[in-house]
């Protein structure tokens, strides 16, 4: 078949099968599998987890392809009998839902124009997963067989710190070369290294009894709150007078006092809802004992997005500043958890980085109980497929002058050798709420549906030309 004839066929096929498609995202939603932080007999992430995995795997069963579990940590689909593969490893998994949907984050809403599809995994990471079956699907039925297999991998721990992957590899051959639709095209080359850190109080002894912020480690939450005994909301709406963007409700022993980000002050700002709470709750005198203690380092290692108040900011030539977000508290046991968000550039030495998170810690009122280094991904824009993804992507959308992604973010890519992430968010995409609601991780999460549609066209092109560069 020549290649006008090819895509002119991809078009039509992909029209025909669009609803199927969306039907088949809208039933993966439903399932709201955020992982579980121990396993659930073996379930390795728990329940939900283990049903999406099912689910997708059934699926792909479904449209003819050989599935395999690995133990409940993740499973792949394969198309072709040859000895290597082409991987495209989605995630499965999500970050909770959230507050602040108007629609049900677990059921799918169609926009009424028909172009948006709302869901929590429509934009990361359920839909764009499916836009890697559907592009074997379209290869698989029109008998187009290719040199590698092409493998499709469903993970079930992305967000949580991809333990999963680990585990693939010990149970799976490597694929030669991987795709990961799980960032913006035209193609991503480099991820931040991360730590993974959690730090735990002694057993609070004053009056903090509760203390909550974060929907996940790699998650702000809009807002956050701590429960104080012995107070009412009378007391600590005087404390907290002429404090914006807090407030205070009584509560069965005492009082719960929030705190809310101020959207206006942008993503970036290190002005979290958490940051908020702790300056208010110390500088008021409303939190006492060594819960007072921990709430100021805490305050204080926040004051910034660089890593400033740990005393290891640093930064490299490809995106510069290092980020550190401190969003996510929880109170265990009677002691305050506390897991910072770390991401440091990959050209700097993580040593040097640790001992001076380590010196900040030591002299705080925290104990690291964990700790875990988690390297970043690093490939040469000359390599020859990484040429290859980005003349066809840019060719494809139109887009000629989109850069490659240096990012902040981690995906797969930093688990699986040769591997890369390659859209599916298209550049320049409809923000219908700006960057405070619609992505990923945010309430009212979306896909672009046309954009979706042309992905899998753009997935089938790139799986053939990067299959006759391989080895």
């Amino acid at each position: 078949m020549e290649q006008k004839e090819l895509y002119a066929e991809l078009d039509r096929w992909i029209a025909a099968h669009k609803e199927e498609y969306l039907k088949d995202v809208s039933d993966l939603v439903r399932i709201p599998s955020v992982a579980t932080d121990e396993p659930e007999g073996d379930m390795p992430f728990g329940k939900a987890c283990f049903d999406v995995l099912q689910a997708s795997l059934a699926l792909s069963e479904k449209y003819g392809f050989a599935t395999k579990n690995y133990d409940n940590y993740c499973g792949s689909a394969v198309y072709g009998e040859n000895e290597d593969s082409i991987g495209i490893v989605g995630h499965m998994d999500i970050v909770p839902q959230g507050e602040g949907w108007t629609t049900d984050p677990f059921q799918t809403t169609i926009s009424e124009d028909g172009k948006y599809i709302f869901g929590r995994g429509t934009a990361d990471n359920k839909a764009p997963a499916l836009v890697g079956l559907y592009a074997m699907r379209f290869l698989k039925d029109h008998g187009i067989r290719l040199r590698h297999n092409i493998m499709m991998v469903y993970g079930c721990n992305e967000e949580k710190g991809m333990a999963d992957m680990p585990e693939f590899l010990k149970r799976e051959k490597a694929p030669v070369f991987t795709l990961i639709p799980d960032s913006k095209y035209p193609v991503g080359y480099y991820e931040m290294s991360m730590f993974d850190v959690t730090l735990v109080s002694p057993k609070l002894d004053g009056n903090l009894k509760d203390l909550w912020a974060g929907l996940a480690v790699n998650a702000e939450s809009p807002k956050a709150y701590a429960v104080l005994c012995g107070l009412d909301a009378a007391a600590a709406e005087k404390a907290l007078a002429g404090r914006e963007k807090l407030w205070a409700e009584d509560v069965d022993g005492g009082v719960k006092v929030w705190a809310e980000k101020d959207a206006n002050e942008g993503k970036e700002s290190p002005v979290t809802a958490l940051h908020r709470l702790c300056g208010a709750l110390v500088d008021t005198g409303l939190a006492t004992g060594n819960g007072r203690e921990a709430l100021d380092y805490i305050r204080r290692v926040s004051v910034d997005k660089k890593g400033t108040g740990f005393g290891i900011a640093c930064r490299d030539e490809i995106v510069g500043d290092m980020l550190s977000r401190c969003s996510f508290v929880r109170v265990e046991d009677g002691a305050i958890v506390f897991r910072p968000d770390i991401r440091y550039p990959v050209l700097v030495d993580w040593k040097g980085i640790k001992e001076n998170l380590d010196r900040s810690v030591e002299a705080s009122p925290f104990t690291m109980t964990h700790f875990a280094n988690n390297p970043g991904q690093y490939i040469s824009l000359e390599h020859p497929v990484v040429q290859k993804l980005m003349e066809i992507s840019r060719e494809m959308l139109g887009q000629p002058d989109i850069e490659p992604i240096a990012t902040y973010g981690g995906s797969y890519a930093r688990k699986l050798p040769n591997a890369v992430t390659y859209g599916v968010t298209v550049p320049g995409r409809v923000r219908l709420f700006g960057f405070e609601k619609g992505g990923a991780h945010q309430a009212d999460e979306y896909g672009d549906i046309n954009n979706l549609m042309l992905n899998i066209k753009i997935y089938v092109r790139t799986l053939m030309e990067i299959d006759e560069i391989l080895d």
